[in-house]
Formats: structure tokens, C-alpha cells, sequence
């Protein structure tokens, strides 16, 4: 189980406090429903990005192709485009209409770079789909690097307290 803070208590009287679009820490119902999927994922950053992504997508306020997250692979989306299951012709995502062929995605997490090619005719397709993949990729890479920031400053913090 996922460890929350205890969730601040609540006149009667008072309004409930709104919780915003995209909050940073599931609330414990969202932990309860999603969150033995991720129990075991070492980054809990990416556990919370999950149960939250599962969520919204549960809720509708988003739709598969927005999540930064693979639920399938339990995954930052940019460490797993490459994989053959997130090419959906249908849809025109890590596909070339034109050739009715699979697109190459190439991630560089040091430039921060995506691109998406036709293994065919070694073209960008210009799709919406493929906009949204090199969005999501780079919002992806975005939040894995602030996690690990934000690992490598807890270990730091926690060192210097030792």
C-alpha cells in the first residue's frame, strides 16, 4: 500500500476544500482502488502519476492517449512508446496512413528530444496523433526528471541527517 499523509480533518459546518485539476498525492480512495496495481514500483512518484492517470481516465477527464503514464507497463509513456503495443492504426498513434505502416518513436532523455518516423517512408506523419505522442513524451520525460530530482534530493537529505 502506498503510504498518504492523514487527510485533513473537516468541520461538519464547513465547505469542502477543492481539490484542484491535478493534484500531486491520490486521495486514499484512489489509493484503495488503484493502487495495489503499483504497490511494488520503487519511484513512488510514478506510482501516484499512475493511480492519478487511472483515475481521470476512469472519471473521463482524460482519454488513454493523454496519460503520461502506461498503465499496461507501468511506465513513464516515454520509456515505453517504442513498444509495439502502442501502435493503433485506427487511431493513426506510431502509424503512417499514407504507407499503412508502423512509425518509429525515438526518445533522447538528454536533449529531451521525441521523433516519430514512418519505417517506410521515413517521414514525420503530420497527425494529430503523432502531435499528441511527441507531447506526451516530452511532458513524460518532464515528470520522470523532476522525480528523480526529487529522489535524489530526499537521499541527500536524508545522508546529511544520518
Amino acid at each position: 500500500m502506498l503510504p498518504l499523509s492523514h487527510p485533513d480533518r473537516i468541520e461538519p459546518d464547513s465547505p469542502r476544500p477543492r481539490r484542484s485539476s491535478h493534484p500531486s498525492r491520490p486521495s486514499a480512495t484512489e489509493v484503495l482502488r488503484y493502487g495495489e496495481r503499483y504497490a511494488d514500483l520503487r519511484d513512488q512518484h510514478l506510482a501516484h502519476t499512475l493511480i492519478l492517470e487511472d483515475a481521470r481516465e476512469e472519471r473521463e477527464e482524460i482519454s488513454a492517449h493523454e496519460r503520461i503514464t502506461c498503465h499496461v507497463h507501468r511506465r513513464w509513456a516515454h520509456e515505453c512508446i517504442a513498444s509495439p503495443m502502442h501502435v493503433i492504426p485506427v487511431t493513426g498513434h506510431r502509424w503512417c496512413r499514407p504507407c499503412e505502416a508502423e512509425a518509429s518513436v525515438a526518445v533522447d532523455e538528454v536533449t529531451r528530444s521525441v521523433t516519430v518516423v514512418c519505417t517506410r517512408c521515413r517521414q514525420t506523419p503530420e497527425t494529430a496523433a503523432t502531435r499528441q505522442i511527441t507531447r506526451t513524451c516530452r511532458a513524460s520525460l518532464a515528470a520522470a526528471h523532476e522525480s528523480r530530482r526529487a529522489r535524489v534530493q530526499a537521499q541527500n537529505t536524508a545522508s546529511a541527517a544520518a
